[in-house]
């Protein structure tokens, strides 16, 4: 491979700095390389350097990582994709790139342990990795917030002695934080529970830690603008598992007494997953991902993999479970308008009704017709009308299903909900005009579509 004489200069350079301990400038680089200020600028801002120099509090650099690769490698690296950034480029301390380094490896270590086919004790194994893989990444974090001196202990004798992940969890995350709570569900794991963690309880430990491997992916990618994981190996973020629990029997049989021990906690950690009913604790029981693009009334359905992150499953899940149209949409629009009458007139005297609403021409009794009843819906899109770029394009417009609103396919019938009714009284009785507005609003819009 033929190395181009700056970047061997630059290799030359660091090494020298690097192996006799001494800061540089950023003079120094471009005497040495032949650079303009522009270019290492370049290569700083996109953090293809990060590996190799580190700014200090002075102003100054140090070089770092450029012992153990030859000229080779490293001319490879810097000539690799302008896109690359090298982990930490963003931090200022090389403590905190270190940690970084060995909180990535930790992590992968947890993954590659748990989804080993032949290994028993992968719960144990994980929980120790994971945790000292937070820790380590909280700390990096700490040390770029706070400085480096944060993260040790004030008073420790001989070698220095850094606090604890549970006092890094206090220090960055608030008390109710559902990712801190996982974190500390798993180290509780690791330091108290170990003896607990036998094969038959995996399916509900694993919806614990798959949600911790979401977090951490997550957090990491934020923090450090570099992915955790390469596209080729983002199957091992998902966990597998086997989710059933055999028989008590069967656990006495193998545990003895214990096995109660065993059965108590997967139940209190069943009960913890469902109270708190949250992605970022533990992956919830009742989640299922269907391999469709619509379901039977023809709404979308969202499909994620467990890489995509804790967002990205988070819009994939269905809370809502499928519920009867009769039951939540009863009424047609005639309908609806006659149930909101009723309403309306049963609850408030003609004089203030005559204040908010339209007058009948025949009558003269304030009601709501259908073009009162077509304008709230389009003030409030009701029916999707915000998707509209302009009334032009409605042709392209395209009836959506909510609390409000249900189309019927075949035949093309719209209903309404009971929510609906007492929506439409509350909002054009908050305020003598809100109708008079709608409607003008409304009217315009259709004024505007027929030109």
């Amino acid at each position: 491979m033929k190395i181009s004489k700056s970047l061997s200069s630059l290799f030359l350079f660091l090494q020298e700095k690097e192996r006799n301990g001494i800061p540089f400038s950023l003079e120094g680089v471009l005497s040495a390389t032949g650079w303009k200020e522009t270019t290492f600028r370049t290569y700083w801002i996109k953090g293809q350097l990060a590996d190799f120099i580190s700014e200090t509090p002075d102003g100054l650099y140090d070089a770092s990582n450029c012992q153990s690769i030859s000229e080779v490698e490293f001319s490879k690296l810097l000539s690799q994709s302008k896109n690359r950034r090298g982990l930490g480029h963003n931090c200022r301390s090389k403590l905190a790139k270190a940690l970084l380094a060995k909180s990535k490896d930790n992590m992968f270590l947890a993954l590659e342990l748990y989804n080993r086919p032949s290994l028993e004790n992968k719960m144990d194994a994980f929980s120790m990795c994971f945790c000292t893989a937070w820790e380590q990444f909280l700390k990096a974090i700490l040390i770029e917030r706070d400085g480096e001196k944060s993260i040790f202990r004030a008073k420790a004798k001989g070698f220095k002695e850094t606090i604890s992940l549970r006092e890094c969890l206090e220090r960055y995350y608030p008390a109710n934080s559902k990712i801190r709570k996982n974190i500390e569900q798993v180290a509780y794991f690791r330091d108290q529970a170990v003896h607990l963690l036998m094969p038959e309880i995996q399916g509900i430990i694993s919806r614990v830690f798959q949600s911790g491997v979401l977090n951490y992916t997550s957090q990491f990618e934020s923090f450090t603008e570099v992915s955790f994981i390469n596209n080729s190996h983002t199957g091992m973020i998902s966990l597998v598992g086997e989710f059933k629990s055999p028989p008590i029997s069967i656990m006495k049989s193998t545990h003895g007494e214990i096995a109660n021990d065993i059965l108590e906690l997967a139940t209190s950690i069943e009960h913890e997953v469902n109270l708190s009913n949250d992605i970022e604790f533990a992956i919830p029981l009742n989640v299922k991902l269907i391999f469709a693009t619509d379901d039977a009334q023809g709404n979308t359905i969202a499909l994620t993999r467990a890489e995509d992150g804790i967002e990205a499953l988070r819009q994939a899940l269905i809370i809502e479970k499928p519920t009867d149209r009769e039951k939540t949409h009863p009424f047609l629009q005639k309908d609806a308008i006659n149930e909101i009458n009723s309403r309306l007139q049963g609850r408030y005297d003609e004089e203030i009704l005559k204040k908010h609403l339209s007058h009948d021409k025949k009558t003269g009794i304030p009601l709501i017709n259908k073009n009162c009843f077509d304008a709230i819906a389009y003030k409030n899109s009701w029916k999707s009308w915000k998707s509209w770029k302009s009334w032009k394009s409605w042709k392209s417009w395209k009836s959506c299903n909510n609390k409000f609103h249900y189309k019927n396919a075949n035949p093309e019938l719209h209903y309404y909900s009971i929510e609906l009714v007492e929506e439409l009284i509350k909002k054009i009785m908050e305020h003598c005009d809100y109708l008079k507005n709608a409607k003008r609003s409304y009217n315009l819009a259709r004024k505007q579509k027929n030109q």
